[in-house]
């Protein structure tokens, strides 16, 4: 389990923050406000009412302690930069912070920030991806026109296997992994992921985890 800060409660910091915490990481939640700080309280590790541009502050509530700390907040460019310094200042390992200008975002870099985000171009680049290849039930960029996709597998491709397939020499694309749905008595439904077996034939309803160059993705059959 890692430690995780996100500094700022607003939409991108409090459903990351939440999405850590129900992934069985241990996040604290810092703003500002304290309403936005009480609405949080049942729904991260702890929560934390103080101002992310104060050192001694941080220092007092452990947050030179953290694995990663993400500086979430969006409509102060001064507090996101001063807390990007503070926090490389006293020791934590891995800063990222959110950028909502290209101009913002070389700034954050320069002045130390590890890694860093724009939400809404990230969210942009998604959707132009699944509206140019709906079958995609998700896609995720990896740099250098790489991606890794979901897809369902299709109709033609069930009953065959991955050897027979071929999908490497055919569309220069990869199975990396398998999800499969179980089910167990007592219990719902869940998916599994699995190393693809090149000799198992696939079947109906699996979900392929593929990775290649996006032009070649999209040459993928859609049925």
């Amino acid at each position: 389990m890692r430690r995780f800060a996100v500094i700022g409660m607003g939409r991108f910091g409090s459903r990351l923050a939440t999405n850590l915490a129900q992934a069985g990481q241990e996040v604290i939640g810092i703003d500002l406000e304290p309403r936005l700080i009480e609405e949080m309280r049942d729904r991260v590790t702890l929560a934390i009412a103080l101002d992310a541009t104060d050192e001694q502050a941080l220092l007092m509530h452990g947050i030179d302690k953290v694995d990663v700390a993400v500086v979430g907040i969006g409509n102060d460019f001064e507090s996101s930069a001063l807390a990007t310094v503070l926090l490389k200042q006293i020791g934590v390992p891995r800063v990222i912070s959110r950028a909502i200008t290209p101009t913002s975002a070389r700034i954050l870099a320069r002045i130390g920030a590890d890694e860093v985000v724009n939400p809404e171009d990230e969210a942009a680049d998604r959707w132009c991806s699944r509206m140019i290849s709906p079958e995609f039930l998700s896609q995720h960029q990896v740099g250098d026109g790489h991606s890794l996709v979901e897809i369902k597998a299709p109709d033609k491709w069930v009953g065959k296997t991955l050897t027979q397939l071929n999908l490497r020499a055919r569309f220069g694309v990869l199975v990396v992994a398998i999800k499969i749905r179980r089910t167990t008595a007592g219990a719902p439904d869940r998916m599994v992921v699995e190393l693809p077996d090149p000799g198992l034939p696939l079947e109906k309803d699996q979900v392929l985890v593929l990775f290649g160059l996006e032009e070649n993705l999209a040459q993928l059959p859609r049925d």
